[in-house]
């Protein structure tokens, strides 16, 4: 009896140990591994977050727990997609690589590291307002990711509870600029260029003085324009609704409604209306549209503003929003358009500076 207990114990030891084997081969671990890319097994893992000891938040995509590694808080994320969704989106990379393979001579080496190099750039992006990826895990089906640790919360905990706090009007303008040069840069990659895909204030984390992070890559994508449309459905692009096609201009558009939120601080859908759709409506209204602003924001700077100035540079991020929420999607701006008009903004009140 001993002794068949311990070869059943062999026997799922050597099983769990080939599984893993098995997904860290298909994952693209090696490869990963040898560009470089940190590498974590499960146990390692298991012992950075002291087997998932604190959770610090749930996405579309996954559980996010708190660990530590050398010394430094990190944030782990346990994938909890479908494996439909995870061979939907390497399917995608081995076809880039099918294609890169074939204008490579033959090489189909030159082809599989080319795939591992865009998926590089979509995982470790280098800006300071994009949350950096500390490592990988591929053992197992859907990869677990590790992140820097960002102390401060999403905006939208921020803006709606339940981390609440007063936040001024430059405060908001510098993580408006924050998250676009983040969103500009993605877009700027050339033929690597990376559509976000769902961007919200629950996918913008604040650091440090609260300089915004722009996170959570699960629903990203690679190109100009890709399908297979997952997000919040209370920021997606309806023009991407229609078509099921991903573009830039739909991360555009739901930072339009990020835009609005920063200025009302009103969810995207509160009281059971769109608030993209009512800021839009009465946004030719000047007093219509002045009396969705946040209060409160008005009297927070009033000790370092002046409330002209104030409204002067709400209406100019009011118009900046309704811009990014046009139907017709090539007249709305482009993330670095958006990002230079904000940037002028903010250079334009020096008191804000």
């Amino acid at each position: 009896m001993v002794a068949l207990l311990g070869l059943a114990w062999f026997i799922r030891c050597e099983h769990k140990a080939w599984e893993q084997r098995g997904f860290f081969e298909s994952n693209g671990g090696q490869l990963l591994k040898d560009m470089g890319v940190t590498t974590f097994t499960q146990e390692q893992l298991d012992t950075i977050t002291n087997k998932k000891r604190t959770k610090i938040g749930k996405g579309t995509f996954g559980e996010v727990y708190k660990g530590l590694h050398d010394d430094q808080e990190v944030a782990v994320k346990y994938s909890t997609a479908k494996s439909s969704i995870r061979r939907g989106k390497y399917e995608f990379v081995k076809e880039m690589a099918f294609r890169k393979s074939i204008s490579s001579n033959g090489d189909g080496t030159l082809g599989q590291k080319a795939s591992v190099n865009e998926i590089i750039v979509q995982s470790q992006m280098q800006h300071d307002n994009v949350v950096r990826l500390i490592g990988c895990c591929m053992e197992t089906e859907v990869p677990m990711l590790v992140f820097e640790f960002i102390p401060n919360g999403s905006l939208e905990t921020v803006l709606h509870g339940p981390d609440l706090r007063a936040l001024s009007l430059p405060e908001r303008l510098d993580i408006a600029i924050g998250s676009a040069a983040a969103l500009a840069y993605m877009h700027s990659l050339g033929l690597q260029s990376i559509i976000h895909g769902d961007v919200k204030p629950a996918n913008i984390l604040l650091g440090k003085d609260l300089v915004p992070k722009v996170s959570d890559f699960g629903s990203s994508k690679l190109g100009l324009a890709t399908k297979e449309v997952c997000a919040d459905k209370n920021y997606i692009d309806p023009v991407c609704m229609k078509t099921n096609i991903v573009t830039q201009k739909s991360d555009v558009y739901s930072f339009g409604i990020v835009l609005i939120e920063l200025i009302t601080r009103k969810k995207a859908k509160y009281d059971g209306r769109n608030v993209q759709s009512d800021f839009v409506n009465c946004h030719t209204d000047n007093n219509a549209r002045r009396e969705m602003y946040d209060q409160d924001m008005l009297h927070t700077d009033a000790h370092s503003l002046q409330p002209d100035q104030c409204i002067e540079c709400l209406d100019t991020m009011a118009a900046i929003a309704v811009r990014c929420l046009k139907d017709d999607v090539d007249e709305r701006p482009t993330m670095a358009e958006v990002l230079e008009e904000l940037k002028q903004l903010r250079a334009s009140n020096e008191l804000m500076v």
